[in-house]
């Protein structure tokens, strides 16, 4: 084979082989594309020890190939490749004496091992030889003939094979070695000298200095080969330990510092954990002083430890600072161990204190050292306490909750309801390292579909790149939570004067399944708008039907009146049928206000006083005399209870108003000989409330399955057939139904059809005092007879009917249509020339409100006391308190009814 042969391959960065040449193939038969170049080559599992590109060594090296047993020069060549990645070509060639060389290496097994020993550390040693203990020849294993020292190089070509050791080991010395030195190199050299200290350890180091234009600092490794009773040749290598030095110059410079920054510790403790011995004592606490260093460090642990008074933390911190745990926190990457707990101090007062053990390598002998101190912390750990008690308290809604520490890119539960950490996931105390924790947390409890979006999203540069920006960042996810999907919320908050930041973990799983149901009710609301607008059309359609119905046969009638003037009595009849029709008409109209009052929510109920009792007598007095019209029976049973406890508030008006619409429909609905039956009772008394039960049962026709889902719909009514059979708008159940949820209360319908409907209404009302009852002394005024009346109406038809119903009584009407001329009216006649003012209210110029309070302004004896009635279209309960707010008396509603006008007006002159 050429000795003097070159060759090349190159690699990706994964180690595959990309490319060769034939000279590479010729060397190395095994080399193929595709494949790792340690397996190619070495046929190895993994890259080589002594690998360039693992070891990032730039520039030409010898290396000694154990295999073929030739040195040869390789340069690893940083490459580009096509898809931007970095690759590397490893040109070789073989050294010219690799011959001559080769054949010095020994032969067999043994020597093979130590050739396989020698070749692992071929990138650091200058120089290996082997020497024999019984001959004292050297052999030359590795030689790098020039070794470029600044201006200068050294020349080891000196240093021919075959040569004696105590030559080669003469020349070196005086050569090379600082004069400083030299006597010491030669007395720790001197070969029986090596062989004795080789007896007693496998292997040792000798420092000196290399004389050059510049110091350096070198070391010669001396190792035997075998055990000490057989072994045969021992190794010298010769290495340069500049960078050691310099390590152990920055070992000493940032221990100093550490140790400098410590002084205000209560204590502190330098240890040399491989050696197990305690180095260095200092601090401001006196018990500190009190530790005897001849103790190993397990002992001193132990007994440091007892100044704690907690036996939990106690056995923490023996735990986390024994000599084998801080041996294998250093191997799995931890450099700091930290606790914190309450400790002793030289007042006998336990305080908070943090302990920290940092740990590092001393560069002059490899061990494993560490310095341990505690401080007293308590003002800080109270401090951050308080944040954290606040952030809890702010956070009571998050399951768990998580403070980031951006610099060491970990975190500290300050609360965890609905995850359990694995405490082998732990750092130190209560420490986690950031990505480890949310990988296992995503694969442990994400939902598959929402990991990768998790992953992506809690990435810690994304996280920290978001919040750089925004004060806040959040997202939804999914987990699965026994066996169930659950939506959840993270959420990052970053304060910007303390620049701390936490995560909060929420279950949203209550409110996106609301926004589920809104979403629902909406589609719902949607629907039920569009049957609503479809109800109110139809209603439309029939209220324009059912109105013109009446006022058609009004207008006939009247029409009809014309040819039979002188028929008194076929007038009568038809005023009869001309009433009845009006009255219908005015229910119709009535009905359709309520329902717009309710729609709108202005319905306003009144706070009155008034007997239970005596108001469901008033309403079966009303109802019976109807009922009796239509052949029914009507019963009603009130148990004990109700009658002991008969005095409430509320508002008696709309209780009627809705009873009577119940009861209507009892009517309307019954068949022929049937009955009504009422049964009251008291659900629930205490106090301040009292909730009776009117149970209304008919033996009507009853209600299909159908419409009893819809019978509280507005404009509904059961049938086509039914507004022309039984007459109404399909409004008194809706209206009644309001009226009673408006008061507190709720009403149910039972019903079968063909056999009768049952009407269940629970109301509440707040308990009164007994009332007292206020007897009316009887006086001799029974007409209006005489009565001087102003009467303020704008409408002319109106004013004319009001004022011959008034006449016809013998009542003196004096008209005026609007209230600017009813106020002049007043304040320029004398006192008594009105004995009342019956008052419109929506009048042009000035209304009747306005009226009303300039009136009761004037400066006159009478302009407070003469009554003012209201004469209105607008009958609500807000439209009475609306009068008597403006300094009205009392309230008669139109259409005008002469019997409740004269009724009204003889009580207020009484």
């Amino acid at each position: 084979m050429n000795t003097h042969s070159s060759g090349y391959y190159s690699i990706d960065e994964e180690y595959t082989i990309i490319g060769f040449n034939d000279t590479a193939k010729e060397i190395y038969p095994n080399l193929q594309k595709g494949i790792k170049c340690y397996k190619a080559l070495m046929g190895l599992d993994s890259p080589c020890p002594p690998c360039p590109v693992m070891n990032k060594i730039y520039g030409p090296r010898t290396y000694l190939d154990p295999i073929r047993k030739i040195y040869e020069t390789v340069d690893a060549v940083e490459l580009k490749l096509s898809d931007e990645k970095v690759g590397h070509a490893m040109v070789f060639s073989t050294v010219a004496e690799g011959e001559r060389l080769a054949s010095a290496i020994p032969t067999g097994e043994k020597a093979l091992r130590l050739v396989g020993a020698i070749n692992l550390l071929a990138s650091d040693y200058i120089a290996v030889y082997g020497v024999s203990r019984q001959t004292g020849a050297v052999s030359v294993y590795r030689s790098q003939y020039q070794l470029e020292w600044d201006e200068k190089s050294i020349d080891y070509r000196d240093t021919d094979d075959r040569m004696q050791y105590d030559i080669l080991r003469e020349a070196f010395i005086k050569k090379y070695v600082h004069p400083d030195e030299q006597a010491y190199m030669f007395e720790q050299t001197e070969l029986s000298v090596v062989q004795k200290r080789l007896s007693q350890t496998s292997g040792f180091k000798l420092h000196c200095r290399i004389k050059t234009t510049q110091t350096h600092y070198y070391y010669l490794m001396i190792a035997r080969d075998g055990e000490v009773e057989s072994y045969e040749d021992f190794v010298i290598a010769l290495v340069c330990e500049d960078d050691d030095v310099s390590a152990r110059k920055i070992y000493e410079k940032q221990l100093n510092l550490l140790i400098a920054s410590i002084t205000d510790a209560a204590g502190y403790f330098h240890m040399d954990v491989t050696a197990d011995k305690i180095l260095n004592v200092g601090g401001t606490s006196q018990i500190a002083y009190m530790i005897d260093q001849q103790l190993s460090i397990d002992e001193f642990i132990a007994g440091t430890a007892k100044y704690i008074p907690s036996l939990k933390d106690r056995q923490d911190f023996i735990a986390a600072y024994c000599r084998e745990s801080m041996l294998r926190s250093y191997q799995s990457g931890q450099v700091e161990i930290v606790r914190v707990s309450r400790c002793y101090y030289d007042d006998d007062v336990a305080r908070i204190s943090r302990y920290a053990a940092h740990l590092f390598v001393n560069p002059a002998n490899d061990h494993l050292e560490a310095v341990l101190y505690g401080k007293d912390v308590t003002a800080v750990q109270e401090a951050y306490e308080t944040q954290v008690s606040i952030v809890k308290t702010l956070s009571s809604n998050y399951l768990n909750v998580y403070l980031i520490h951006s610099r060491e890119k970990t975190l500290s539960i300050i609360k965890q309801e609905d995850y359990t950490v694995s405490e082998s996931d732990r750092k130190n105390e209560n420490v986690y390292a950031y990505e480890a924790f949310f990988d296992k947390y995503i694969n442990e409890c994400v939902y598959a579909e929402d990991r990768l979006m998790m992953q992506e999203a809690l990435q810690f540069d994304n996280v920290m790149e978001t919040l750089s920006g925004e004060k806040e960042y959040k997202g939804n996810y999914r987990i699965v939570k026994e066996g169930k999907i659950q939506y959840y919320q993270f959420r990052f908050i970053r304060d910007e004067e303390s620049g701390i930041i936490v995560l909060g973990f929420l279950n949203v799983d209550d409110v996106v399944a609301k926004e589920i149901h809104q979403k629902r009710l909406l589609q719902e609301a949607l629907s039920t708008a569009k049957q609503a607008n479809a109800a109110k059309s139809n209603f439309l359609s029939r209220m324009s039907h059912d109105m013109r119905t009446p006022l058609n046969g009004i207008i006939g009638l009247l029409e009809i009146d014309k040819k039979h003037e002188e028929d008194i009595t076929f007038l009568k009849r038809n005023r009869e049928k001309a009433n009845i029709a009006a009255n219908h008409l005015l229910s119709l109209i009535n009905d359709v206000l309520d329902m717009s009052k309710i729609e709108e929510g202005e319905l306003v109920l009144s706070h009155e006083p008034f007997n239970v009792i005596e108001q469901g007598q008033e309403i079966m007095t009303i109802i019976g005399m109807q009922a009796q019209e239509q052949g029914l029976t009507t019963v009603m049973e009130v148990e004990p209870e109700v009658y002991e406890n008969p005095y409430i508030y509320g508002s008696p008006l709309h209780l009627i108003r809705a009873m009577m619409n119940i009861y209507s429909n009892c009517i309307k609905y019954n068949k022929e000989n049937g009955e009504i039956r009422t049964h009251v009772r008291l659900l629930h008394s205490d106090e301040k409330i009292l909730t009776y039960q009117w149970t209304i049962s008919d033996t009507g026709i009853g209600i299909s399955e159908d419409y009893l889902n819809r019978i509280f719909e507005p404009f509904t009514q059961e049938g086509t057939d039914a507004r022309s059979v039984y007459q109404g708008t399909g409004l008194g159940m809706s209206i009644a139904k309001a009226l009673f949820e408006q008061m507190g209360g709720s009403i149910e319908v039972f019903s079968k059809l063909g056999e009768g409907s049952t009407f269940v209404i629970t109301l509440p009302f707040e308990r009164a005092r007994e009332l007292k009852t206020t007897v009316i002394e009887k006086t001799e005024r029974e007409s209006i007879q005489d009565i001087k009346i102003l009467l303020a109406e704008d409408n002319e038809l109106n004013q004319e009917v009001a004022r011959i119903l008034l006449e016809e009584e013998g009542a003196k009407v004096f008209c005026v249509n609007n209230g600017q001329k009813a106020v002049e009216a007043f304040s320029t006649h004398p006192a008594g020339s009105y004995d009342l003012i019956l008052m419109d209210i929506m009048m042009p110029v000035m209304g009747g409100y306005e009226a009303t309070r300039q009136i009761r302004r004037l400066d006159r004896t009478d302009a407070q006391s003469i009554p003012i009635i209201a004469l209105t279209a607008n009958a609500f309960a807000e439209d009475i308190q609306h009068a008597m707010d403006a300094g009205m008396n009392a309230h008669a509603a139109k259409p005008l009814n002469i019997k409740t006008i004269k009724k009204i007006i003889i009580n207020q002159l009484k």
